[in-house]
């Protein structure tokens, strides 16, 4: 009984301190559960089963912000799926599967249930009175619409896209904020006796000029991917603005420079326009837009290198479907059997790495209901730089036509059901050409459909 009162006085004695505690503790999370349907996402091939999947996927994910005082928060989220990745003794996956299963990766985050640390950061704003702000740890980079930077561990289906490094925030003025940025995407062996890392680093200005309207958006980044002996450089602005007549628009450009295994020079340009008009009188408010995507491909005649490299612009920027068709993966895909080079720029396993592609889009956004949404896209698909047969002729670049359909129902505040529908109907470049000297791998249609239901709270 001593005991008993001994511990009810340590925890009233307490009871302010941690009231103290909570009011500036926040803590939140959501849970995600999707029931997926793929056909040939990596080929065009339907006698292969390899890329027929009938899965469900629950990805969880909790999180915690404290703040301190004096400026200073940290926040820290953990994370896990589970997406159906040889769930079961490897052994047995290996028997059943028809290829190679990487077993030291069994255990690897966004897999087998593991639970991982998705973001982990320190903030202090004010940094030293100067108007700094310092993050530091594991973070999300989200600039733009993605095109050069944003997703970093995708691993396959952007179960997360986080960074590890710093972020040091100065603000140039009212309307401009310039971000020095160093991290790492795969630091992967810690010594120094094999070179392996792949890293970014450069400066990210971001300005609301009240003269010219909207935001714009200048930046140098370098990526150094020591697996490659790949250092190159990007410069590019991007400009957007929303008007109150109900235009819209960004437009984006970069050029790549540096050098590609050491002694190649890299070359390449891309660029990214969206533009669209909501009708904003009329009913369901529809909102037109169009779009296109330049990503350059390398002249096999010059010896240069002109392919563009996707630096961080991965997965969640032109859906689902698209992006499985350029994950780097071992498995010989439609595009391997298109073109032998198209992944030379990435050293990463499972990252989208899109490069020699032009997409064309069109489509509509509207309300259905106050809390029904959809939008219908359609985007011609075609290949920059088309790649040679065995005898020096250039093969089509007709990749195909690409069509998405997504829906959202807004159930409650926290609660929501989406849906997406998504096919590729493969053009002339995934055909057998006239002279019959090499093989695609195949031209039949690939789609995905997966529904979804999200708690946040």
């Amino acid at each position: 009984m001593k005991r008993l009162m001994v511990l009810f006085l340590v925890l009233f004695l307490c009871t302010p301190a941690a009231a103290d505690w909570t009011d500036n503790l926040e803590m939140g999370g959501d849970v995600r559960m999707r029931g997926y349907k793929l056909h040939n996402f990596f080929d065009f091939n339907d006698d292969g089963d390899i890329d027929n999947w009938e899965v469900f996927r629950l990805r969880t994910r909790l999180y915690t912000k404290a703040n301190f005082g004096n400026n200073i928060s940290g926040f820290i989220r953990i994370a896990n799926q589970t997406y159906g990745e040889n769930i079961g003794e490897p052994e047995t996956a290996q028997k059943e599967a028809d290829f190679p299963v990487d077993f030291d990766n069994y255990e690897a985050d966004n897999k087998s249930n593991k639970v991982f640390i998705d973001n982990a950061y320190i903030t202090v704003k004010d940094f030293f009175n100067t108007g700094t702000t310092l993050n530091v740890g594991r973070m999300n980079l989200m600039y733009g619409s993605g095109f050069v930077l944003f997703d970093g561990q995708s691993q396959m289906a952007s179960t997360s896209i986080y960074f590890d490094g710093v972020k040091l925030s100065i603000p140039l003025g009212k309307n401009a904020v310039l971000d020095g940025l160093y991290f790492k995407d795969q630091e992967n062996m810690r010594w120094n006796t094999v070179d392996d890392d792949v890293t970014l680093a450069g400066a990210y200005l971001t300005a609301t000029c009240p003269y010219i309207g909207g935001k714009q958006e200048l930046y140098a980044l370098n990526k150094y991917d020591e697996n490659l002996d790949k250092n190159i450089w990007m410069t590019g602005i991007r400009v957007s603005n929303k008007f109150e007549n109900g235009l819209d628009y960004s437009l984006e450009g970069a050029y790549q420079f540096g050098e590609f295994n050491k002694d190649v020079d890299q070359e390449a340009l891309g660029g990214k326009f969206d533009g669209g008009f909501t009708l904003k009188d009329a009913p369901m408010t529809p909102r037109l837009f169009v779009g296109y995507a330049y990503m350059q491909g390398d002249d096999p005649n010059t010896d240069e290198q002109e392919r563009w490299d996707h630096f961080y612009g991965g997965w969640p920027q032109f859906g689902d479907l698209l992006a499985w068709k350029f994950v780097s993966t071992s498995y010989n895909s439609s595009l391997g059997g298109y073109d032998s080079k198209w992944r030379e720029q990435s050293s990463t396993v499972e990252e989208a790495v899109y490069s020699n592609l032009n997409i064309l889009s069109a489509g509509i956004g509207c309300n259905l209901t106050k809390d029904l949404s959809a939008k219908l896209t359609y985007s011609m698909l075609t290949f920059d730089e088309p790649a040679l047969d065995s005898q020096g002729l250039k093969k089509d670049d007709d990749f195909g036509d690409y069509y998405q359909l997504q829906a959202k129902y807004t159930y409650s505040k926290n609660l929501s059901f989406s849906m997406y529908a998504a096919l590729i109907d493969p053009g002339d470049a995934f055909v057998v050409n006239d002279t019959g000297d090499w093989k695609s791998v195949g031209d039949d249609e690939a789609y995905e459909f997966f529904w979804e239901v999200n708690l946040s709270f």
